[in-house]
C-alpha cells in the first residue's frame, strides 16, 4: 500500500486557524447585541460592568457572564444556551422558569433555595452559598457541587449526570431514589447499591442519557427510522437510529451526525476506488468529508451555511474545489489525488 507524504506545515496552520474561527461565537459586551426579540445570538459578557438589570424573556445563544455586577435579580423567561456565571453578585433567588443549557456558577451569591422547575444542562456549583435544601426531582446534567454548604440531606428523585460532591456537609445518607452518572464524594458508598445512569436511559418529560451526556427533554417524536428527543433548551436535542446517538440542533443535522458515526465505524477504506468525477449525494459527501478529515460537526455546519443554497449532489472534483482553504481540505484532496496538482 502506498502512502502519500506531503508537507502540512503552512497549510495545516491555515486550516487550524479556520477551525478556531468556526468554533468561536461572537461575544457582545453590552446589551447592544440584542435584537427586537431580546435575543443575543452569541455570547454576552457583562462581568464587572455597571449593569443592574436585564430585559424580560432574554435569550442568549452562548454564555452569559454576570459575575461581579450589581444585578440583584434575574428576569423571568431567561434562557441561556451556554454557561451562566453568577459568581459574587447580590442575588438571593432564581426565576422559576430559568433554563440553562450549560453550567451555572452560583458561588458567593445569596442564593438560599432553587426553583422547582430549574433546568441545568451542565454543572451546578452551589459552594459558598447559603443554600440549605434542594428541591425534589432536581436533575443536573453534569456535576453537582455542594461542598461546604448547609445542606443536611439530599432530595427525593435527585438525578446527577456527572459527579455528586457533598464533602464537608452534614449529609449522612443517600436517598434510595438517587441516580448518578459519575462519582460520589462525601460518603463511603462501597456497601450501598446506587442507581447508575446507563446509555439510553430515558425518562419521559425529563431526560435522556446518551453518549455520557444527560439532556433535558420535553418530548419524543418518531421521524422515519429515527427517534428524535426534543430538548427543553432550544437547539439541544438528541436523535438515535437505535444503535447510535447524536446531539443536534435539528433533525437534519442529527441524521448527518449519525451517518458520520456509522461511516467512521466502517472506516475510510469504503471510499477507496471513488473517482474524481463520480457523483455523490450532498449529505453523503458531507459524511465522507468528516470521516476522512476528522472535521468537527459545528465547523462543517457553519461552512455549509456560508455556501448558501447547495446542490443535491456534487462530484469529488467539485467538492475539492469547493473546500479549498477549509479545515481538512488538503487531507481530503490527498485521499483521492495525492499531493499533485490535477
Amino acid at each position: 500500500m502506498s502512502v502519500v507524504k506531503f508537507n502540512l506545515s503552512k497549510e495545516y496552520s491555515e486550516e487550524f486557524d479556520q477551525l478556531r474561527k468556526n468554533r468561536v461565537k461572537q461575544t457582545f459586551y453590552s446589551l447592544d447585541g440584542l435584537d427586537e426579540k431580546n435575543v443575543v445570538q452569541g455570547n454576552l459578557d457583562l462581568r464587572g460592568t455597571g449593569i443592574t438589570e436585564l430585559p424580560e424573556n432574554l435569550t442568549v445563544g452562548g454564555f452569559l457572564d454576570l459575575s461581579e455586577t450589581k444585578i440583584t435579580e434575574l428576569p423571568n423567561g431567561l434562557t441561556v444556551g451556554g454557561f451562566l456565571d453568577l459568581r459574587d453578585i447580590p442575588i438571593t433567588e432564581l426565576p422559576e422558569d430559568l433554563a440553562v443549557g450549560g453550567s451555572i456558577d452560583l458561588k458567593g451569591t445569596g442564593i438560599t433555595k432553587l426553583p422547582n422547575s430549574l433546568i441545568v444542562g451542565g454543572s451546578l456549583d452551589l459552594r459558598r452559598t447559603g443554600i440549605t435544601e434542594l428541591p425534589d426531582n432536581l436533575t443536573v446534567g453534569d456535576d453537582l457541587y455542594l461542598t461546604g454548604t448547609g445542606i443536611t440531606k439530599l432530595p427525593d428523585n435527585l438525578t446527577v449526570g456527572g459527579t455528586l460532591d457533598f464533602m464537608r456537609t452534614s449529609i449522612t445518607e443517600l436517598p434510595e431514589s438517587l441516580t448518578v452518572g459519575g462519582f460520589i464524594n462525601g460518603l463511603d458508598t462501597s456497601d450501598q447499591i446506587i442507581s447508575r445512569l446507563i446509555e439510553g436511559d430515558y425518562i419521559p418529560g425529563k431526560y435522556i442519557f446518551a453518549d455520557r451526556i444527560l439532556t433535558h427533554v420535553k418530548a419524543k417524536k418518531r421521524f422515519r427510522n429515527y427517534d428524535f428527543y426534543v430538548g427543553k433548551i432550544p437547539g439541544r436535542n438528541v436523535i438515535t437510529d437505535g444503535v447510535y446517538y447524536a446531539h443536534c440542533r435539528n433533525i437534519r443535522d442529527g441524521i448527518r451526525d449519525l451517518q458520520f458515526k456509522r461511516a467512521k465505524d466502517r472506516g475510510v477504506r469504503q471510499y477507496r476506488g471513488i473517482g474524481l468525477d463520480d457523483v455523490i449525494p450532498t449529505d453523503e459527501l458531507v459524511t465522507m468529508y468528516r470521516a476522512i478529515t476528522g472535521a468537527c460537526q459545528q465547523g462543517t455546519e457553519e461552512f455549509l451555511s456560508s455556501l448558501g443554497e447547495l446542490k443535491t449532489e456534487y462530484t469529488i472534483r467539485e467538492a475539492i474545489e469547493l473546500t479549498k482553504g477549509q479545515y481538512g481540505a488538503i487531507t481530503f484532496r490527498a485521499f483521492f489525488v495525492g499531493n499533485d496538482e490535477y
